[in-house]
């Protein structure tokens, strides 16, 4: 069982890489970076989130394992580091990516270059009012838009909306609870419903996690390895139940399938880590964890899978 995740982890990169066209424009409002629980209300209502500290994963090596080809091929990237020089490998320190339909919205933090970004933006037919500054994506009828929050922190979104960066200008509170690790994902139970882009070997569960309110997914990494944990709060204590005894059923149905067609699983592919799942419930919430090799992030990040 072989899967091709590393196209979605070049996206990702080149997405939080990409905030910093607009991270120049931060202008100096406050010494401290608000906290990550502050910097989520900034999202708009009903987006999903996927969240990246770069600055942990490049202090544990991780990140250097990523492979640059892939994400400089992005044209607005690629034109962005020849103008400024930025590298998202040392100059980024964190990217907060939201999806709402077909927009995205980010909050990035890291080291930014004012002038030469300023610079970059007139060149490439860029505009500014009131604070809020906007220019042309390389897709058609797409834009990035970008508004300060602070001197090491911007917002930044890309839309069809020229100016919907404006959404993030008011604060609303958001019903995810970040979990401490580096690396996380987290929706709503509607938003997973809706979404039909999944890897192989995961729709079962997502399925599962359509009926939980919110859910979370973290990776939490260590010198041995790391592992995933998932967090999904219920409505009731009741539907915790049926979630946690459909994630153990999914479970059994990818060991089941492993057995008939006589395969191990194999602890550097997805087989391993889905068939490790173990969970749990207390009350309404409903917790997984699942063992993840530091020989398949490896291979993951480096783009062998």
């Amino acid at each position: 069982m072989r899967f091709r995740w590393h196209n979605w982890t070049a996206a990702l990169l080149v997405v939080a890489a990409c905030a910093a066209i607009a991270g120049g424009l931060v202008w100096n409002r406050s010494r401290k970076i608000p906290g990550l629980a502050e910097r989520m209300n900034r999202l708009p209502a009903g987006t999903s989130a996927i969240y990246i500290d770069l600055e942990s994963l490049r202090s544990t090596g991780l990140l250097a394992l990523v492979s640059g080809q892939n994400v400089t091929e992005d044209e607005d990237y690629r034109a962005f580091v020849a103008s400024t020089g930025f590298d998202y490998r040392a100059d980024l320190d964190s990217a907060l990516i939201g999806f709402a339909n077909s927009e995205v919205f980010i909050v990035a933090t890291g080291r930014f270059d004012w002038k030469a970004i300023q610079e970059h933006t007139k060149r490439s037919s860029g505009v500014c009012r009131n604070g809020v500054c906007r220019m042309p994506a390389t897709t058609p009828k797409r834009f990035v838009s970008f508004v300060p929050l602070h001197n090491s922190m911007i917002g930044m979104a890309v839309s069809a909306d020229d100016w919907a960066v404006t959404k993030m200008q008011d604060k609303i509170p958001n019903p995810l609870s970040p979990p401490d690790a580096p690396v996380w994902a987290g929706a709503s139970g509607e938003s997973l419903r809706r979404n039909e882009s999944l890897p192989a070997g995961t729709r079962l569960f997502v399925k599962a996690l359509g009926d939980a309110k919110v859910a979370t997914l973290g990776l939490h990494t260590a010198s041995e390895g790391a592992e995933l944990r998932l967090r999904a709060e219920c409505a009731t204590d009741g539907a915790a139940a049926g979630l946690e005894s459909q994630l153990r059923g999914v479970t059994e149905v990818f060991r089941k399938y492993l057995e008939n067609v006589q395969q191990k699983p194999n602890p550097s592919d997805l087989s391993g880590i889905l068939t490790s799942g173990t969970f749990a419930r207390e009350g309404a919430v409903v917790t997984g964890r699942w063992a993840v090799n530091r020989g398949f992030l490896e291979k993951l990040l480096s783009g062998q899978l």
